[in-house]
């Protein structure tokens, strides 16, 4: 397959009416000048100078079109997956809830069978239950614990080796060991839903820590005589940042401050959409808690903001309005480092040897206009 007359966005630059060549779902060549037919057998496609960026890693979401990964089995995870490559999202991490151990286990299990049929879903992403009760958020206080590697131990052999991120406190008892057994075995640590101190993150650091969960969202913020984990995420450069990019989980100038103070090779969109999305139905369950739809995001019915709606390309479109990023910036916050962030080899840029997961944008508008999963145009 050839992907020609595109504006092709690599981690160093932009080239203008290049092309790319995809064998065996593969990207075998990258070239900065017009595409010259050679093989009239070979699939051509004109892309009309629109935009080829890597295709969207979404590291935080806890479901889409009506099904939660809580409770989610295999078909419905396919469900799951077929509704996120409509915006775009060519992989991405299962992410749980706060809940008892057999509800995790039985994800887990879930999960890694469903993944050999999927090839978008990447593993798990544990929220909670290791998780500070003063920022649980939208999570179930009644399944709140300490960190624990038995328990974490038990859910690595369920899954088969597919937990790859874990948000947590790192100020709650055992973490700092949790977070070294943790790093030790292949899964990035990220402080989430957490009260810790810019000192603790600090102290976290050497341990692992390498990330902080949908940033300025259930966490002990930027303050000048009490510094926090907002303060410690702008500082540290070990630590990547996820943000809801939805403009109601965080307004836009904090938005575009953040982005100016960590730079674009920490910066990680995330959607923490939940079921909701890509549903008509108005009211769901979370975790055991109802949920509403109200002004463009979800909400307990007790009034909270419980998560989001945000789809991927609508958070790429909200990200160059709200932030002074050039295309190269986007494609990172979307996908590069999300790849560094997971340790992925295989994706996470558009160059020669990497999965030929694309999406094509439209140039002026920045809407989705195609998406290529290993190399099949699948929409």
């Amino acid at each position: 397959m050839i992907l020609k007359n595109a504006k092709i966005v690599t981690n160093k630059k932009v080239i203008e009416n290049g092309y790319l060549e995809i064998e065996n779902k593969k990207i075998v060549k990258v070239s900065q000048v017009p595409y010259v037919e050679e093989n009239k057998n070979q699939e051509v496609i004109d892309l009309k100078g629109n935009i080829l960026m890597p295709g969207f890693i979404d590291l935080h979401i806890h479901g889409s079109a009506g099904y939660d990964f809580m409770t989610a089995d295999e078909e419905q995870l396919k469900i799951i997956a077929e509704s996120l490559l409509d915006e775009g999202t060519t992989s991405f991490l299962a992410t749980t809830l706060t809940a008892d151990l057999n509800s995790l286990l039985k994800v887990c299990k879930t999960v890694a069978k469903a993944k050999k049929a999927i090839p978008s879903l990447l593993g798990i992403h544990l929220e909670g239950p290791y998780i500070a009760l003063k920022y649980k958020g939208a999570q179930n206080e009644k399944f709140i614990a300490d960190p624990n590697i038995e328990q974490l131990q038990k859910m690595m052999k369920a899954s088969k080796k597919n937990i790859r991120y874990i948000s947590l406190a790192p100020e709650k008892e055992n973490a700092l060991e949790f977070i070294q057994f943790a790093t030790q075995n292949g899964i990035v640590c990220s402080a989430g839903h957490t009260d810790a101190t810019f000192s603790q993150i600090e102290a976290a650091i050497p341990y692992g820590l390498a990330s902080t969960t949908h940033t300025h969202n259930a966490m002990s913020g930027h303050h000048h005589r009490n510094p926090g984990v907002v303060t410690a995420a702008f500082y540290f450069d070990q630590l990547f940042t996820e943000m809801i990019l939805d403009g109601i989980h965080i307004h836009r100038d904090v938005v575009r401050t953040t982005y100016k103070i960590v730079g674009p090779d920490r910066f990680m969109i995330v959607t923490d959409s939940l079921s909701g999305k890509h549903s008509k139905e108005d009211h769901f369950i979370l975790g055991g808690l109802d949920v509403v739809k109200r002004d463009g995001a979800a909400y307990l019915t007790t009034g909270p903001l419980a998560g989001s709606l945000l789809t991927m390309s609508q958070a790429i479109k909200n990200l160059a309005d709200f932030a002074d990023i050039d295309l190269i910036g986007l494609a990172k916050a979307s996908s590069t480092n999300q790849a560094r962030c997971l340790h992925l080899k295989d994706r996470g840029v558009i160059a020669k040897n990497k999965l030929a997961d694309l999406v094509c944008l439209d140039a002026k508008t920045l809407d989705l206009l195609a998406v290529f999963k290993e190399g099949q145009k699948v929409r």
